[in-house]
């Protein structure tokens, strides 16, 4: 019974290796990629840099627009075409673009437009509509499209996406970086745009192809120690030629593969086993002010000098902005335009019934700064019941929370995956001298398991592996 239970290891093992050997060698091949080429990406620090300080002359008219007794949610007011423009959203309506020159809704931006705010990254040349490409085929990008997208001409093959919808720059990519994606988060995502298209066919088919991963690298783990026993004295194995080159480094190199693997298949939440029930962060805002309040700020807010954008920022109830200068810089101000001091952030902590507030100037566990997010420092934490919240000192909002789900996503897959266990080991002295060695011992073993397999499949059996 048991020889037959180990033969039918050895058989799926083997023919699974046909099915998706040569899929784990790319995913080896594209991880070392992405080790050293992130998938682009606009930065809010570069759309910042690229504004124009806003122009108040003539400004501001929307009260028209404005449906006085609904609350605000979102707010910001910065420069378009030569124009200042407001995007609000109130209620649970949609974002909407108003001119406050003229006070009327613009329900998409021109192509000339799209143009002047594309010319402050660059030369445009050509230019074409779409929906997506293979560069923002995300859900991120959904309440932008249609995206309006320039060639800037330039040394590096440029490429700018302009939000038809908000007037934003939403994504920028050079040739270098679309080159080296094609190599990297392109196949490791199966990032493909005709699939991606598809979120849920694009996810189950990760999902399945990942766990038939796990399942390889699980079972010629197992095997390859079984098979330690049956080498004669004096040897690691007991076998010769490309069997040997796929057991031995199967040994030392499969547990980290596996784990790789499976930490990968964690990135995609699986079945929402790791799903987040989010965390309560309306009280820090307290009451949202009103399309009224926000008509009402206008002429102040139109004082405000040397900033390329103001964002709404309430906290405990009072009414409070950010402004943004071109160079990073933020000043938090009242609907007159007057300089705040920062909030109390020790009334957070009554809001949210946490522990007392900290200041975080090196981050933590789980805030710092990882190849696809942001952290920026420094920053409150608050601890309340199994929830963390980062909040931002200035404004007083919160930048980020990690709850019990979050955290076990933390480790399982940020962990496992990078072996981002402490900051040590987030520099490119380790990524080179100990993630790259096990990247490659990794891809040995995929590429001889998947040579073997082959040989299989052409009727070249390799020797009994039992």
């Amino acid at each position: 019974m048991q020889r037959n239970i180990i033969r039918w290891l050895f058989l799926t093992h083997r023919y699974l290796g046909i099915a998706v050997g040569i899929l784990m060698v790319m995913w080896c091949l594209s991880g070392i990629v992405m080790m050293y080429v992130r998938y682009p990406s606009l930065s809010e620090a570069q759309r910042m840099a690229a504004l124009r300080p806003i122009d108040w002359t003539d400004c501001c008219t929307a009260n028209d627009v404005f449906d006085a007794g609904l609350p605000v949610g979102r707010m910001e007011i910065e420069m378009l075409a030569g124009r200042p423009v407001m995007r609000i959203v109130q209620g649970d309506g949609p974002a909407r673009l108003i001119d406050l020159t003229s006070g009327a809704r613009i329900d998409g931006i021109a192509a000339d437009q799209a143009r002047s705010v594309a010319t402050a990254f660059g030369r445009p040349a050509s230019m074409d509509l779409i929906d997506y490409d293979q560069w923002t085929v995300s859900g991120e990008f959904g309440r932008d499209r249609p995206l309006f997208r320039f060639d800037l001409s330039d040394a590096r093959g440029t490429q700018l996406y302009v939000s038809y919808n908000s007037g934003k720059a939403v994504q920028i990519t050079t040739g270098p970086q679309r080159f080296w994606n094609w190599l990297g988060a392109v196949p490791h995502w199966l990032y493909f745009t005709r699939l991606r298209a598809y979120p849920a066919l694009w996810s189950q088919l990760v999902i399945w192809t990942s766990l038939t991963g796990c399942f390889l690298a699980g079972t010629g783990l197992y095997l390859g120690i079984r098979q330690l026993r049956r080498a004669p004295d004096g040897r690691w194995s007991p076998y010769r030629g490309f069997l040997f080159w796929h057991h031995l480094p199967g040994l030392v190199f499969g547990l980290f593969a596996l784990t790789w693997v499976l930490s990968g298949l964690v990135s995609m939440n699986p079945w929402g086993f790791l799903d987040s029930e989010g965390a309560e962060t309306s009280r820090l805002q307290g009451e949202p002010p009103s399309g009224a309040d926000i008509a009402a700020a206008l002429p102040g807010l139109a004082g405000v000098t040397d900033t390329v954008s103001i964002s709404l920022a309430p906290f405990d109830g009072k009414l409070a902005f950010i402004a943004t200068a071109k160079d990073g810089t933020r000043r938090r101000i009242d609907a007159s335009g007057q300089v705040l001091p920062p909030p109390d952030l020790a009334r957070a902590t009554a809001l949210l019934g946490g522990s007392p507030v900290e200041l975080l100037r090196t981050g933590d566990a789980y805030y710092f700064a990882g190849r696809s997010q942001s952290a920026p420092l420094p920053v409150y934490r608050i601890v309340a019941g199994n929830i963390r919240y980062y909040l931002d000192p200035l404004s007083g909002a919160v930048l980020r929370t990690s709850d019990i789900d979050g955290r076990w996503y933390r480790w399982l897959h940020e962990g496992l995956h990078r072996l981002d266990f402490v900051p040590a080991l987030r520099g490119p002295a380790f990524r080179n001298l100990v993630m790259l060695p096990l990247m490659l011992g990794a891809t040995l073993v995929c590429a001889t398991g998947a040579w073997l397999a082959i040989r299989t499949l052409r009727g070249r059996r390799p020797s009994s592996l039992q």
